[in-house]
């Protein structure tokens, strides 16, 4: 076989075919080869010059999951905004996002599994993170944040809205849900953050609604 001149283009494929394969198959029931075989012309030699290793793929994908769906990046050019509303705006078009589109942040419940969700907290923390602690830093200077720490906030900010607000990943009643909000309302006021008001409570619902259709 001729060298791949387009060396992108293929490891773009192979993750395709792996998000497919996952989604239909569960993320601990798919082989390298059924994913070489789905993609079609390459071999084996050519997955394993993009990734060495099943680990390395589950990191590229939830690593490009992130940065689709990383809408924090973009949300200080939002005028007229102090920084904690800005991070309100961002959760809530994240999650909007993620309920209209059909991208890598939609990857349902079976590919949520102990090694997913472990790459999907390291790399948030390395992802998504440092832009909301420009933010919570911002929010220090204009007065809406108050946070003593804001590197391990916003760590701690993207695990639990991440994951543990996740209803694709913890199926709980909606009752139990409501409590989750209510606790991460009164966890963030406590530590100078009052992030969740009305209005993100109800996108917060909205997405448990759909998620149990």
């Amino acid at each position: 076989m001729a060298r791949n001149k387009y060396p992108e283009i293929t490891r773009k494929r192979i993750i395709e075919s792996a998000v497919k394969l996952f989604t239909l198959n569960g993320w601990d029931n798919v082989t390298i080869q059924e994913i070489v075989d789905d993609v079609g012309d390459i071999t084996r030699g050519a997955f394993y010059h993009h990734f060495k290793t099943r680990a390395d793929i589950i990191d590229a994908i939830t690593k490009e999951m992130l940065m689709e769906n990383n809408y924090f990046n973009e949300i200080p050019d939002l005028e007229n905004l102090n920084a904690l509303d800005r991070l309100r705006q961002g959760i809530s078009f994240s999650i909007l996002q993620s309920l209209k589109e059909e991208n890598l942040s939609t990857i349902p419940l079976k590919m949520n599994s102990a090694e997913f969700v472990f790459s999907r907290i390291t790399e948030g923390i390395q992802v998504v993170a440092p832009g909301i602690q420009k933010i919570i830093a911002e929010g220090n200077q204009d007065g809406s944040i108050q946070i003593a720490y804001p590197k391990q906030a916003a760590e701690t900010f993207t695990m639990l809205f991440d994951i543990w607000m996740n209803p694709e990943i913890f199926r709980i009643g909606r009752d139990e849900f409501i409590q989750k909000i209510e606790h991460i309302r009164l966890m963030f006021e406590g530590i100078g953050m009052p992030i969740v008001n009305e209005e993100l409570k109800e996108v917060f619902l909205n997405l448990f609604d759909k998620v149990q259709e």
